[in-house]
C-alpha cells in the first residue's frame, strides 16, 4: 500500500460529519443596533441571516426563509419553514435550527409542533439583543441550537425551543421577560434540558406527543380573538361584534379560568349559535381548573355552558390551537377531547 493510499484509507476511516440545517426568519438576531441612535432594525430587502460559528462534527448549511420581525410572522412563513425543514431532513440533515424573533417564538414553536413528524429535532432560537449590541446573545443561543439539534438524545422529541441556556418544550415555553436574556421559562415544570458547554443535561422526560396534526398547515387561520377577563369587564364587546364575526373565541380568565356573572349570558348565547369559547387563564403558572369553583362564572358553571378549559395551554397557544381544530373542521366534540389532554 502506498503512502498516499494508506492516507485515503484513514481519511476513508474518519466519521463523516453531521448535517444540520439553518433556516432564518429573521427577528432581532438578524438586527443591528443604529449607532446614531434609534431602535435597531432589520437590514433590508436581501435581509440577513445569523453569523455560524464553527462546530467540530457539525456541517452547517443555511437558507434564509424571510426576514421580518416577529410580529409580523404569517402562516404562510412558517408553510414555508415547515417544507424547508422537511426538504434539509429528506436530504440528509439530521437536525434543524430556525431563528426567529422572540416575541412570538413560542407561538410559531407550539404551532410547528403541532405538524413536525419526523425524528429530526426541530429547534428554534431566537436573541434578545441585535447582533452588534454589547453582550449580544445570538451568537450563544445559535451554538446551543446547534448542538441540540444534533444531540442523539434529541431524536424523537419534535420541536424544541432553546434560549439561554435552557431547552423547553413548545407547548410550555412562554416569554416571561420583554428584556432579559433569560426571557422564557416553562411552566409546570421548568426546561427540558440544561446546556454548558457541548454538554446537555436532560432534566426530564418530555410527555408522549400527541399524533401530529392532518393535512397541510392552513395558509389563513380563522378569526379567533382573545378577550380577557378582569376586574369589571363583563365582555359587552361581544353584543357589537357582528353576528358571523368570529370563528370561536379565547377567554383569558382569571383565577383558574373565570369570568364575570355578567358575562355569562354573553357567553352562552355565543356558545349556543355554535360558536366554541376556549378558556384559559391569565395567570402564569398553574394552568385551569374544572371543578374548584362552582359559583355563577366559574369554571364548572362555564363548562355546564359548554365552554372548553385550555388546562396548561397560554391564551395564545389555545387560540392557535382552536384556530387549527376550526380550520380542519374538527367537530366539538373533537375540539374538546384535544383541549383534554392539556386539561390539569
Amino acid at each position: 500500500m502506498t503512502t498516499d493510499d494508506r492516507a485515503g484509507a484513514v481519511e476513508s476511516s474518519a466519521p463523516s460529519p453531521t448535517s444540520i440545517m439553518v433556516l432564518a426568519l429573521g427577528g432581532t438576531i438578524a438586527m443591528q443596533q443604529h449607532s446614531g441612535g434609534g431602535g435597531a432594525t432589520l437590514s433590508g430587502d436581501e435581509g440577513t441571516a445569523p453569523a455560524l460559528p464553527p462546530v467540530p462534527g457539525l456541517a452547517l448549511m443555511q437558507r434564509r426563509i424571510a426576514d421580518v420581525p416577529s410580529a409580523s410572522v404569517q402562516p404562510r412563513h412558517l408553510q414555508d419553514a415547515l417544507a424547508a425543514a422537511r426538504e434539509a431532513v429528506d436530504a440528509g440533515a439530521a437536525g434543524i435550527v430556525l431563528t426567529h424573533g422572540t416575541d412570538t417564538l413560542e407561538e410559531t414553536a407550539f404551532l410547528l409542533s403541532l405538524w413536525w413528524e419526523r425524528e429530526q429535532p426541530l429547534v428554534l432560537t431566537g436573541a434578545m439583543r441585535p447582533a452588534n449590541a454589547p453582550g449580544a446573545d445570538g451568537p450563544a443561543n445559535v451554538l446551543d441550537a446547534l448542538r441540540t439539534a444534533a444531540w442523539p438524545a434529541a431524536r424523537g422529541l419534535g420541536v424544541l425551543v432553546v434560549l439561554d441556556g435552557q431547552v423547553h418544550l413548545p407547548d410550555r415555553v412562554t416569554k416571561a421577560s420583554s428584556r432579559s436574556v433569560g426571557a422564557f421559562a416553562s411552566e409546570p415544570g421548568g426546561p427540558l434540558a440544561l446546556l454548558d458547554g457541548p454538554q446537555l443535561r436532560l432534566l426530564h422526560r418530555p410527555p408522549t406527543a400527541t399524533a401530529p396534526q392532518g393535512g397541510a398547515l392552513p395558509q389563513t387561520l380563522p378569526r379567533v380573538p382573545i378577550l380577557t377577563a378582569g376586574l369589571g369587564e363583563d365582555l359587552e364587546l361581544l353584543e357589537v361584534m357582528p353576528e358571523g364575526t368570529l370563528d370561536g373565541l379565547v377567554i383569558a380568565g382569571v383565577g383558574m379560568g373565570h369570568v364575570a356573572e355578567s358575562a355569562m349570558p354573553r357567553i352562552r348565547r355565543l356558545l349556543d349559535s355554535g360558536v366554541p369559547v376556549v378558556v384559559a387563564t391569565r395567570i402564569p403558572s398553574g394552568g385551569t381548573s374544572t371543578h374548584h369553583y362552582a359559583y355563577p362564572g366559574s369554571e364548572v358553571d362555564l363548562l355546564e355552558a359548554g365552554a372548553v378549559m385550555a388546562g396548561l395551554l397560554s391564551p395564545q397557544k389555545a387560540r392557535l390551537l382552536l384556530q387549527v381544530l376550526l380550520a380542519s373542521g374538527e367537530a366539538p366534540a373533537g375540539i374538546r377531547e384535544r383541549f383534554a389532554a392539556y386539561t390539569s
